[in-house]
């Protein structure tokens, strides 16, 4: 396969200041740093931008369509004709559950994708695209806090060279299941 089989590609800053309907350059450089999004030479992938967005990678058809700029509460307003407030307020009363929930990257404005609008309106099956899990969620400064919370109660194959370098040389059978305590 060649490269743009495997790669939906790379996003400019300008084209990333434009998908998020950012205001200037500058607000999109620091929404993507504050996702934890990094430059690859001077470029966002979208595998990146998408993952930021808590989409799992998405098949190679739907590429194109999650491309699109999202829609802020204006331009929903404008498609569906009805008013401003209207529009911010769709996602809190859905008298229509197919209609799609606001891009969990920000709070205000909120953002639709363009795509999943369009299929709503024009009466269409909305496209539904894979949430990313929970775990595979967790960032990098999660992880530590995370780790540290968490009990171990399976087998530890390290257990027995890490005990035996302690001065009493003592283990047993709940330091050899990995648990630090030892009983007397």
């Amino acid at each position: 396969m060649n490269k743009p089989d495997q790669d939906p590609g790379h996003a400019t800053l300008a084209e990333l200041a434009a998908y998020w309907r950012m205001p200037s350059k500058r607000a999109a450089r620091e929404l993507a740093r504050a996702l934890g999004l990094r430059r690859v030479r001077g470029k966002f992938p979208w595998f990146a931008i998408w993952q930021a967005e808590r989409i799992a990678p998405p098949p190679k058809k739907r590429w194109d369509e999650l491309k699109h700029p999202h829609l802020t509460t204006t331009d929903l307003a404008e498609l569906l004709g009805e008013s401003k407030r209207s529009a911010q307020r769709r996602d809190h009363s859905k008298p229509d559950a197919g209609f799609p929930d606001p891009v969990p990257i920000r709070k205000k404005p909120k953002l639709w994708r363009a795509s999943q609008v369009n299929a709503w309106c024009a009466g269409l099956p909305v496209p539904v695209y894979r949430v990313k899990s929970r775990s595979a969620q967790v960032t990098s400064t999660e992880t530590p806090k995370a780790l540290s919370k968490t009990n171990f109660n399976g087998f530890d194959p390290y257990a027995q060279k890490r005990f035996a370098a302690k001065p009493n040389g003592k283990m047993t059978a709940s330091t050899a299941n990995g648990k630090t305590d030892e009983h007397p």
